[in-house]
This record gives C-alpha cells, structure tokens and sequence, in this order.
C-alpha cells in the first residue's frame, strides 16, 4: 500500500499547486451571489442560479485535484459513498423542487457532489463522483422551532446505529464510506457509544465543531455572544467531542461572531461563499458561515482524496488530511485546528511513512510542501567567497602598517 502511494505521488507531481496559482485564484475569484440555501422553500422559481464564482471551492483548489482524479482515469470521489446525517438530503440534485422541511441536508449533500450549474456555468459538488447516502434524523436544524423534530442526542445516536448496523457483513454501506454529522447535540453515554462503535467499522466519521447558538434556547447555552477569552466547547459539542471524530472548524476571517472555539477541532474549510443546491431545484450560497457546511467541505474532499488512494483504510486517510492541511506545523488552533484541508497536498504527498499510528501521538500538520530552492548554491558560494574577502582584507588592514614602518 506504501510503495502505492509513492508511486501516485510521483506520477501526480506535475500537476502541484504553486504560489503564483494561488495569488491568481485569490484576486480573480468573485464572491457568489445568490439567495441562501436555507431561505429557498420549494415553491420559490425566481431564485434558481448563483452569479459569481464558488470561492470556497477555488480557496481549496478544488478544480485542480478533480483534474489529477481525471488525469488517473477516476472520477473525484469515485467508489466512495457519503453518508449525510442529518435534515434530508433525498433529491439534492433534482431539476425540480424536493419535499422537505428545511434544506440543510440538501445543501449539505450538494457542497459534497452536487451538479455543476450551467449557465451561468458555476462549479458546484467537490466530489460529483461520490455516492450520497441519506439518513435523516431531524425536520429543522432551529431548536425554537414548534411542532418540529430537531437535532437530539438520542435521535443521532439511533441514526449512527443505523448506519454501523449496514456496515455489518451482507449490508448495503460496504466498502469506503465517509460519514458527515453536520450539527451538534449534547453529549449522552448512547451517543457515545455508537460513534466509538461506527468509527470501529472503518468508516472515516466527520462532524462539525460547534456553532454560535442564536437564540436563548440554543446549544450550548451561555455561548450566544461573542467568545470569551479561553472560550472552549471540547467536551460540550457532540459527536465532534469524541477523538475517533475528525472535527471541523471554520477557516474564514470574521466568523468568531457565528462559530464557536474548540480544542477538540482537527482540520478546517471555509465554511461559507460555496454554492450548492436548493429544495426548489436550482442553486443557492450557503451563508453565513457555519462550521456544518465547513464539515461537508471536508467530507467531499475526504471523498476525492480517498478516491484516489483506496488501498487506504480510513484511519490512513485522515492522516493524509491532517498532515497536509496548511497549518504552521505548531500546535492545533482552537478555531482552525491543524489547518485548512488541502487536497491537491492530500492526494500528492507521499504520506505513506507517517502511518495511522502517528494519530495516536498527535502529531501536528506540516506546512505545505516548500517550492525547492534553484538559488541556495549560489548563495552558499557566495557567503562563503564574501567571508573570504572579508578576512582578506581584515589581514591587509593588520599588516599595511607593519609595512609601513618597516620601510
């Protein structure tokens, strides 16, 4: 499996990220304009396409790692199913309206593969080639809201089962699987019990790390304002709490007023300014930002990555999405975690020697791969000729008035 990815890795090095594309990306790209993904009901006609460009996705160089899928003969996310836990994410990529109470799971579900739209032409679903498996478990993401099932710990707790139950031998989610919780709960001892016995059955679980709660009876309570100075939901925010979890945070500037702190995070995204899909059919702008739709976007790269190295097991996989997101090679940030998902990194470094068990060490992420130095012999030539002229002439100013008198 190593030498395997070696290889990959050596076939695929033409086709790396540089600065300069970077730059490009980042004064080119204009923010997408669209009506929110969870304003569209299903009857709405008049808003069904976004203007501008999906900057998260262009932050991420998503097009250029969909490209070295391609170049291999692979579809991003090929063989590799995408479970949505969550608010419904059935008919995501239908032309036409979907019946369901709130449109979180749909956005969700199209962050991760959703269907480009055409005109005008937009780049949608990180990894289209991915299977989206749907497991609803609550009607809306709002806790105020009357008369709906929302997000509760043993509702998860029985969704997950599920989901470890067509794991077993014979069951329909064989094979690779990400599974994404995009929202929180508190912690319950069931809970946590199914996630430990999910993440056992080799599925890579993802979860999103906490967001500001808006109203007096959010979760977690006392957390609507602005952060506090220490301010860390760790152990509050469930599934992200639990280590076997890979737990997202939110790369974007300014969010501290939506999203809250954890030490718990492991990786982040943008978390807004993608485009996605809407119940009534047509695309939408995920906003504001929001560590669930950051938890999408790395489950749809965990998707494109892994479809590009599936002689890798799950515990391989985050791994390679840890030790090359772009973190300064320090600690973990309570708001970014060990870095912003890289997948073109992700597909082409050579992880291979690090191992899974290295997660168990918590070893920190490694900063982007260095472009390589053409000038570093020339500037060593020249330090050293430049101390040797210095000594030179250190001598000559010793001995000229020795000479001097002498004469």
């Amino acid at each position: 499996m190593r030498a395997a990815a070696a290889a990959l890795a050596g076939t695929l090095v033409g086709l790396s990220v540089t600065p300069a594309m970077a730059a490009v990306t980042a004064t080119s790209a204009e923010a997408p304009v669209g009506a929110s993904c969870l304003d569209v009901d299903m009857a709405t006609t008049d808003q069904r396409t976004v203007k501008g460009d999906n900057t998260a996705n262009l932050s991420l160089h998503v097009a250029e790692a969909q490209a070295l899928a391609r170049k291999a003969g692979r579809r991003p996310g090929q063989d590799v199913k995408v479970v949505v836990v969550d608010s419904g994410a059935g008919g995501f990529n239908n032309p036409g309206p979907t019946d369901l109470p709130s449109g979180h799971g749909i956005a969700v579900a199209g962050i991760i593969a959703g269907a480009d739209q055409s005109e005008p032409k937009i780049d949608v679903g990180i990894a289209p080639g991915a299977g989206i498996v749907d497991k609803r478990f609550y009607d809306s993401p709002e806790r105020s809201q009357e008369g709906e099932k929302v997000p509760m710990a043993a509702d998860l707790a029985a969704a997950l089962a599920d989901v470890a139950n067509r794991r077993a031998p014979g069951g329909d989610l064989g094979g690779r699987v990400v599974v994404v919780v995009p929202t929180q709960v508190p912690h319950s001892p069931e809970l946590e019990a199914q996630v430990d016995r999910l993440v056992d059955t080799g599925v890579l679980l993802v979860a999103a790390s906490g967001d500001r709660p808006t109203g007096d009876s959010g979760f977690p309570d006392g957390y609507q304002d602005e952060p506090k100075k220490g301010e860390d939901v760790a152990d509050l925010v469930w599934p992200a709490a639990d280590p076997g979890v890979v737990a997202v945070g939110v790369s974007t500037p300014g969010s501290s007023g939506t999203v809250l702190r954890s030490s718990a995070i492991d990786l982040s995204a943008p978390g807004a300014d993608a485009v996605s899909r809407a119940r009534n059919g047509g695309w939408c702008v995920v906003a504001p930002a929001s560590t669930a739709w950051a938890a999408a976007q790395v489950a749809g790269v965990a998707a494109l990555v892994w479809s590009m190295h599936p002689d890798e097991d799950a515990a391989h996989l985050r791994t390679r999405l840890e030790q090359t997101a772009s973190g300064n090679g320090g600690p973990s940030s309570p708001i970014t975690g060990y870095g912003v998902v890289q997948p073109v990194e992700a597909i082409q470094r050579d992880v291979a020697e690090m191992g899974a068990e290295k997660k168990v060490q918590n070893q920190p992420a490694r900063p982007p791969r260095a472009e390589a130095d053409v000038l570093a012999g020339a500037r060593h030539d020249a330090v050293w000729w430049g101390l040797g002229g210095g000594a030179a002439l250190v001598v000559l100013l010793i001995v000229r008035p020795l000479l001097s008198r002498r004469r």
